[in-house]
């Protein structure tokens, strides 16, 4: 075991969690103790992330600016050093682009994405994508070694009007999402459609991919409909 082992080793008992391979669950981190993700973050343990204060908008807004409506979300969190550890308390601030657990009423963890490969949320997977747009967190729909589609996800803000033919008080936020096909560094917007979709099979297979499609009563309209065609077409 080389001086970097040992030290992350060190640290993790003083923490009183067990950081394990990719292969195992780290149960201190499963306990989701603010104790140890905020003393994590103090000991730069691999600066998977920081601790902070969580603020409530002064104003009254219908809707959220986070992608689950509760923070009551189980995740696996695999690190590019081959880590993992288990949160029971975390979610998705769109607005900010980051993941984001709940320590306490007023104090969160933010998650250093930059240091983690992928988060599973309810068997899905999210990762930070980076392209000539810059960065972005998204869920992977479908992963190849040719091209990714994924599944983006932004607000819209409306305001609210004292005006009561309008029947809005208040301001209100829609969560949108959007999906996008990544190929190389290159992200662009995409639309579930036949013609896009089979544009993405490899030509010899477009007959078999059809066939498929048919025999199982497949849409190219639908998202789990489109990752079964997909990987199907892989399979080949």
């Amino acid at each position: 075991m080389n001086q970097r082992s040992n030290f992350l080793l060190y640290t993790l008992i003083l923490l009183g969690c067990h950081l394990t391979n990719a292969q195992e669950d780290n149960e201190g981190f499963a306990l989701n103790a603010a104790t140890n993700l905020t003393a994590a973050a103090s000991n730069n343990v691999q600066s998977h992330g920081s601790s902070g204060y969580f603020y409530n908008p002064k104003r009254t807004v219908d809707g959220t600016e986070y992608l689950f409506d509760d923070w009551d979300n189980s995740a696996v969190i695999y690190t590019k050093d081959n880590y993992t550890y288990t949160i029971k308390n975390i979610n998705l601030n769109i607005k900010s682009n980051l993941f984001l657990s709940k320590l306490s009423k007023d104090s969160i963890f933010t998650f250093n994405m930059n240091s983690i490969d992928r988060i599973v949320i309810d068997s899905k997977i999210y990762k930070n994508i980076y392209s000539e747009k810059g960065r972005t967190i998204c869920e992977v729909i479908f992963e190849s070694e040719q091209f990714s589609i994924l599944k983006g996800f932004h607000l819209q803000s409306v305001e609210g009007s004292p005006n009561p033919m309008i029947n809005r008080t208040t301001d209100k936020i829609i969560r949108k999402k959007r999906y996008y096909v990544l190929k190389d560094d290159s992200l662009d917007t995409f639309r579930f459609a036949k013609r896009k979709i089979l544009a993405l099979v490899d030509l010899e297979k477009v007959t078999f991919v059809k066939e498929y499609v048919k025999l199982n009563d497949l849409s190219f309209r639908k998202e789990e409909d489109v990752k079964q065609i997909l990987e199907y077409n892989s399979s080949l």
